[in-house]
């Protein structure tokens, strides 16, 4: 729900179609999606005519990947870890979006990711990836009280409001950045909160000068890198490839493999 009403999943889409047509040697038929969580952006590929396959650690998210798809053969999503990649396919784009690259927090997990989406991947493939921004962190969020926010969205169907709060703790050592999010459900109708649930994510940061030394070191040749982009729904967003700079937190990195 959370994600679902916050993104604009059409038109990210369009916007990674950018990519494709300016650094694809020829079109785009398959796409691996890596961290498909519930098929958001899979199912919008699919519809736009590519051949999809979707990958995820959590077997509850692709449950609901997999009811989106339930009389269709496309996409197709199996539970399996980034780091071990096991597809009898290769494919001509994979794409791993929005924080899910972040979640490789030690150099062993990099390797294995990129040893592993390499085996999967076209000789002229994409891999197109976003990851955070060292410098584009907030600067609270090195503050030992953090750096603190808040989303609201209510479902007008149901009368129930979510709330998020969130605190970001950033160590600048370490490049390991750990939000602490705290849900509220309220039911407006009877004005009380009916659930509570909390979260905490750990992600690991980069410069683009450090992720262009971990491609080159992986087997892939950086080709550009772009502000990341999170379009919400219901407001127009451009779809120019915008090159990133030190403010960005987010950055969309296009590689493709060197051999």
């Amino acid at each position: 729900m959370i994600y679902h009403e916050l993104v604009d999943y059409e038109t990210h889409c369009h916007y990674l179609e950018n990519i494709f047509r300016m650094h694809h040697r020829g079109p785009i038929k398959s796409i691996l999606d890596i961290g498909c969580g519930t098929g958001n952006h899979a199912h919008v590929f699919a519809k736009m005519g590519y051949q999809v396959t979707g990958i995820d650690a959590s077997e509850e998210m692709l449950e609901f990947a997999r009811r989106k798809a339930r009389r269709h053969t496309n996409p197709q999503f199996y539970r399996m870890d980034m780091r071990k990649i096991d597809i009898d396919e290769k494919f001509d784009a994979a794409l791993v979006l929005f924080a899910g690259f972040g979640y490789l927090l030690k150099d062993a997990d990099l390797r294995n990711f990129f040893s592993s989406v390499k085996r999967h991947m076209k000789k002229a493939g994409l891999l197109i990836y976003e990851f955070w921004h060292d410098t584009g962190v907030h600067p609270d969020a090195s503050d030992p009280s953090g750096y603190k926010g808040w989303v609201g969205i209510e479902d007008k169907k149901s009368k129930h409001l979510l709330i998020r709060l969130d605190k970001n703790r950033y160590d600048a050592q370490t490049n390991l950045d750990t939000i602490n999010f705290d849900f509220y459900v309220l039911d407006l109708k009877k004005k009380k909160v009916v659930d509570t649930f909390s979260e905490i994510h750990t992600m690991r940061t980069y410069s683009i000068t450090q992720m262009k030394h971990l491609l080159e070191e992986n087997g892939f040749i950086p080709l550009a890198f772009y502000q990341g982009r999170i379009p919400a729904p219901g407001k127009a967003s451009s779809q120019a490839l915008t090159p990133a700079n030190r403010s960005d937190f987010r950055v969309t990195c296009v590689a493709r493999p060197s051999t």
